[in-house]
């Protein structure tokens, strides 16, 4: 049942912007020495800040800074898109 939901996790769009799912930036974050800030834009392509939350908090999962927690990613998404369609 886990592997599941990571999977779900994983294929969700992190960012609206870059049109790129978790997954996705997983292996663009595994991938690059960049700093969070330059490593963003690769995910993203932009500067908004609609995505920093789980952004930041993917990079640092990736790096090894904090634990790999997707219930914590799935969480941020869920309150972007409360935020993104808002009234």
């Amino acid at each position: 049942m886990l592997g599941l939901f990571v999977e779900n996790v994983e294929n969700k769009i992190i960012c609206e912007c870059g049109n790129k799912t978790v997954a996705e930036a997983m292996r663009i974050f595994a991938a690059t020495d960049l700093p969070y800030k330059k490593a963003k834009k690769l995910v993203t392509g932009c500067n908004q800040t609609c995505c920093m939350a789980p952004l930041m908090n993917l990079y640092k999962m990736v790096k090894g800074e904090t634990p790999l927690d997707f219930d914590r990613i799935a969480f941020l998404l869920e309150q972007r898109e409360k935020f993104l369609h808002m009234p």
